[in-house]
């Protein structure tokens, strides 16, 4: 009789695994997606490295990886703070004093944030703007 198989899931990535990161608009909303790439695993293996997405800003590691791929663009800010503050608030879930922070010194946005950002400034009557 032959000898049993043992296959062997990850439930962590594994060194030989590459995080692929990226954000896009859907429904007027910012969504993010990771999927872990794996020559051993599988690729978006449902058991072991499936897909992760959410809506508004992505967890850290995810956002690090978009803008390791992407980069980022300054987005800057002129006009009345106030309406700016709400659509950062409500979008970035930024802190006051971050709020302010990036209204003065500018956002370091990627480029699918600065999109979605700029928009929605725009609605607002505020003036927004990318270099």
């Amino acid at each position: 009789m032959p000898e049993p198989t043992t296959l062997i899931l990850h439930c962590e990535p594994c060194p030989r695994c590459v995080l692929h990161a990226w954000q896009l608009i859907e429904e007027g909303r910012l969504l993010w997606r990771s999927e872990w790439e794996c020559d051993t695993c599988g690729f978006g293996a449902p058991e072991t490295c499936n897909l992760d997405e959410g809506w508004g800003l992505p967890p850290q590691e995810i956002r690090a990886a978009v803008v390791a791929a992407e980069g980022t663009v300054p987005l800057l800010l002129r006009g009345a703070p106030a309406a700016a503050l709400k659509v950062l608030r409500d979008e970035l879930g930024l802190t006051m004093r971050e709020l302010l922070t990036t209204v003065h010194d500018g956002y370091a946005a990627t480029p699918t944030e600065a999109r979605h950002l700029t928009s929605l400034l725009r609605e607002s009557g505020f003036t927004a703007r990318t270099l």
